[in-house]
């Protein structure tokens, strides 16, 4: 979707009860039929029909002819429904351009109530193997089939809660709704630290180290810490992008934090040619007494 707005102002309530419907429907069926999405949307058939071709020409719904004639959406759709729940809560009053696009997401610039800067951000799980995705994620574990859909609005609200819990003792953007697959927060300040010409660069390393000492401290471990989701400003540093966040009662849990301790010295050494040691890092993290030396 080139420009989401503009296709947010297209849709007409009768639109948005019918992608709802097809959303519904989901759940039971591939290919929703026709009559169900009549029957969950409470329009009459011929109108439903006659919308459903509407959104199909949008390229907001996909049809198939099977034993019957049924619709699905894809992400487009998801990301409409999200918004209009968003503003409707008025969560969200105007989304601009496109911030950036990264792995398994969307990020839009938007603004809130009295001019407030957010980001909203859509989850897009499944653009990553679907079986790293499940190995490494927490909220889908127990779950023997799903969509892609389902599994980025899991991703959201498990997003949104570890950074509700997180928030404010350590350094995140703060978060303000969730629908769907859609996470609402604040706008990070600064700029990407992979970006960043960083006068002293031994003090933000020992921020960023600071703030995932915190995070384990409420016991959450971040699990796919970088320099690319870490930023930087002249108030310090700020870390996005949770949605691979577990506990630290995590199986994998001393792997996943050492793989984030490890990522930050690299880059810091890499770039600034900061030399320092990674076991120490971690008991800095873990709050552990150092061992002495045989």
């Amino acid at each position: 979707m080139e420009n989401l707005a503009e296709a947010f102002l297209k849709l007409t309530d009768e639109d948005l009860v019918t992608l709802k419907g097809i959303e519904i429907g989901m759940r039971r069926y591939e290919w929703v039929p026709t009559t169900e999405i009549s029957r969950i949307s409470g329009l009459d058939p011929s109108k439903a029909e006659y919308r459903l071709d509407l959104l199909n020409g949008m390229g907001l719904v996909a049809r198939e002819t099977l034993h019957y004639l049924g619709y699905q959406i894809d992400f487009p759709a998801y990301d409409l429904l999200a918004l209009d729940e968003l503003v409707r809560r008025d969560a969200v009053i105007c989304i601009g351009p496109k911030l950036g696009v990264g792995k398994e997401s969307v990020v839009y610039e938007a603004l809130g109530p009295e001019d407030l800067p957010l980001a909203v951000k859509f989850h897009r799980e499944g653009r990553t193997s679907f079986k790293r995705v499940r190995r490494l994620r927490e909220h889908l574990k127990g779950l023997p089939r799903f969509s892609w859909l389902y599994a980025s609005a899991l991703a959201a609200r498990h997003e949104f809660q570890v950074m509700d819990k997180l928030y404010p003792q350590v350094s995140v953007p703060r978060p303000v709704a969730h629908s769907r697959h859609a996470l609402v927060m604040e706008r990070a300040c600064g700029i990407e630290l992979s970006r960043a010409n960083i006068q002293n660069p031994e003090e933000a390393m020992g921020a960023v180290l600071d703030e995932v000492a915190k995070a384990y401290s409420l016991k959450v471990i971040h699990a796919d810490l970088s320099e690319f989701n870490i930023f930087v400003s002249e108030g310090g540093v700020e870390i996005i992008d949770w949605p691979q966040a577990v506990s630290t009662d995590h199986p994998n849990a001393a792997e996943l934090v050492e793989r984030d301790v490890a990522n930050v010295l690299r880059f810091f050494e890499r770039k600034y040619k900061i030399k320092a040691d990674l076991a120490q890092a971690l008991s800095r993290i873990r709050r552990e007494p150092l061992k002495e030396a045989a």
